[in-house]
């Protein structure tokens, strides 16, 4: 199980929940770096629709032994809703985000993608037809106020309209799947769930992707599968079914804060990673995104 190593510290059930989604972000914080290299129409520049499509081929692999048998005890109704998603989660959301991601920074990618916590609690509230808590609307106002420090010390990130529509598409078709697949993780568990959302999410990306997938295979680097390899393990298969655990234990709105830390994340990558500079103002950003985080937690 990808969280048996948190078993031996004893920790109370949520703050082991919460250590599964913090590895979820970092290790998509990290995703738009390793995306915009190999799909950027200034970088590498693969077609954005077989690399996603590869991607997610590889990651099914993974996922079919665990799914093997599981679905026989399902209900047509559970089925039904995993299989929708798949394609909300899964395709909804890393299709357009790839596509995106040749137009669009890596930091870019990270800061729209900061907009999904929000998104999150107003599905929540229509679904509640209820509104959100005083401490939800100061966290949330915290969470944007830092997003705005690291969209103002990021300068003329690259993105036009066209890809930036995409990557907030994306953004939306994710938190959407964050409320949808609540109840379904509660009563299946995130393995199951990760597997089949993966498998079915997969099939459609694979029909649009086949007919230039050979030609971009032949031409990929060692370095490039590389990169593609952690890529799809990282993210398409652990920060998965990490992210999917640990919501079935904080629950939509709760797991959903920590991801506005999607672009801290980022932020440090790019000092770590690449030499970048941090700034005062991305200091003071990513801050306020963790008080953010904190408050929720305690609403």
């Amino acid at each position: 199980m990808p969280w048996a190593f948190l078993q031996p510290l004893n920790m109370s059930p949520k703050l082991k929940a919460a250590g599964l989604t913090l590895l979820a972000v970092v290790l998509w914080g990290c995703g738009p770096i390793g995306t915009r290299y190999l799909v950027g129409s200034n970088h590498i520049g693969l077609p954005p629709v077989p690399f996603i499509a590869l991607r997610y081929l590889l990651a099914s692999v993974c996922f079919v032994p665990m799914l093997w048998g599981e679905l026989r005890s399902w209900p047509r109704q559970e089925l039904y809703l995993g299989a929708f998603c798949g394609l909300v989660g899964v395709l909804g959301y890393n299709l357009p985000n790839a596509m995106g991601s040749r137009t669009v920074s890596a930091g870019m990618v990270g800061l729209l993608n900061g907009a999904e916590p929000l998104i999150i609690v107003l599905l929540l509230a229509l679904q509640r037809r209820k509104l959100p808590s005083a401490w939800t609307v100061v966290a949330g106002g915290m969470g944007l106020a830092g997003i705005a420090l690291l969209a103002l010390s990021a300068g003329p990130a690259l993105g036009d309209a066209k890809g930036i529509a995409l990557v907030l598409t994306g953004a939306f078709c994710w938190a959407a799947y964050c409320v949808i697949a609540a109840p379904l993780l509660q009563r299946r568990g995130p393995v199951a769930i990760t597997a089949i959302t993966v498998i079915v999410g997969t099939v459609p990306m694979l029909a649009a992707g086949l007919p230039g997938m050979p030609d971009m295979v032949m031409q990929m680097s060692l370095g490039q599968w590389e990169i593609l390899s952690a890529l799809t393990f990282g993210t398409s298969v652990i920060a998965i079914v990490a992210w999917n655990a640990g919501s079935a234990g904080l629950g939509a709105e709760q797991s959903g804060w920590f991801l506005y830390m999607l672009p801290v994340v980022s932020a440090a990558g790019g000092t770590i990673v690449l030499g970048e500079p941090l700034t005062l103002t991305e200091f003071s950003g990513g801050g306020l995104i963790m008080l953010s985080v904190f408050l929720s937690q305690r609403a």
